[in-house]
């Protein structure tokens, strides 16, 4: 039987492959990969009518996308912890496509390039971390929303950048977005994961 704990429903909509928005233009839009559209077809209404590009809204944005990679860090730990290293240079790739996407709003002198050393460096320091024993994580119910939150914000912002999911909008990084959520999927089913809390720091403001 899936143990999931209850309290976080996008997180367990998410992995038993609901969706509570069943009508969401931006769900069907993203039929072609269904790890992103059943993730749309759970975003709030309200995010999606309030969305825009005042600096309050896309600060907002750029904490939970903040969130999300310290997430996604932590899930790489997870996956380099029990055995699953395979799956890391993927997700490392994916993780400084995603720092470099989202620009940083505080930074003055924002070099994309710069984001994306940061974030790998951090990435490699989890990961031999766990493969060393020195940290054995495990993702926590608040840790696996943030990530799905700033995956929200990440497909809403590039899926609106095409009028259809094909090819082109698959390599500018929907493609890795949806192998990468579809992998959460998987490993989230298993109770072992939904169960310990990580131990790797993250940013103090949680937005919802």
């Amino acid at each position: 039987m899936l143990l999931i704990e209850p309290g976080k429903p996008r997180v367990r909509h998410f992995i038993m492959g609901h969706t509570r928005n069943t009508g969401s233009p931006l769900s069907r839009k993203l039929q072609s990969c269904p790890a992103l559209a059943c993730i749309a077809g759970n975003i709030p209404p309200k995010k999606l009518k309030g969305w825009n590009f005042s600096d309050e809204f896309y600060h907002a944005r750029f904490k939970e996308i903040r969130l999300c990679l310290h997430g996604l860090i932590g899930h790489g730990a997870c996956l380099a912890a029990h055995g699953s290293g395979e799956q890391l240079p993927a997700l490392r790739d994916f993780i400084c496509g995603l720092a470099a996407f989202w620009p940083d709003p505080f930074e003055e002198d924002d070099d994309p390039v710069v984001r994306e050393e940061h974030y790998g460096a951090l990435f490699d320091d989890a990961v031999s971390a766990a493969q060393n024993g020195v940290d054995m994580p495990e993702l926590s119910e608040g840790r696996k929303e943030n990530i799905i939150i700033g995956l929200e914000n990440y497909i809403i912002d590039l899926a609106g950048q095409f009028s259809e999911i094909n090819q082109e909008a698959l390599d500018s990084g929907l493609g890795a977005c949806e192998s990468i959520a579809a992998g959460f999927q998987e490993m989230w089913t298993d109770p072992v994961h939904t169960r310990r809390v990580e131990t790797i720091q993250t940013p103090s403001q949680v937005l919802t």
